[in-house]
């Protein structure tokens, strides 16, 4: 898995940072979203852009991702950068890693998530102690 020269050094500071701070620190997360037509919206982060769409048969044109993809992508994709970044802080090497998220809810209104699964693979050379340390810790 390709990696970058400055990523662990970066990593690490941040870690140790986090780890110093003796009470909560709250931090914001801002995302702009706009109406476009229907149930399409345009989401915008930073210099970044996405649409969110729902499929025809909820009423949406099919042109992105519906909300609750980019919910569980989101929680997905924070639990492995967590994974990530405690490997580089601790000096592991992944040679890959994997997951399949799924999020259950209730469909009725106001419903809610009843729970989200994640199945992460992951290839390293390192033991499996080490990673389920590394488990253990970004969980």
């Amino acid at each position: 898995m390709k990696t970058y020269s400055d990523l662990a050094p970066t990593v690490k500071r941040e870690d140790a940072e986090r780890r110093s701070l003796s009470e909560p620190e709250i931090g914001t997360q801002r995302i702009d979203i706009e109406l476009v037509e229907q149930l399409r919206f345009r989401a915008s982060f930073r210099r970044f852009s996405f649409t969110i769409d729902e499929p025809p048969e909820r009423g949406g044109t099919d042109t992105g991702l519906p909300p609750l993809a980019y919910f569980v992508a989101g929680a997905a994709s924070c639990l492995m950068t967590q994974y990530a970044k405690l490997a580089i802080t601790k000096g592991i090497p992944l040679s890959s890693m994997k997951a399949v998220a799924r999020g259950h809810f209730d469909k009725r209104v106001g419903g809610a998530f009843r729970d989200i699964i994640y199945e992460i693979t992951i290839e390293s050379p390192a033991s499996a102690d080490a990673m389920r340390e590394v488990a253990r810790e970004a969980e």
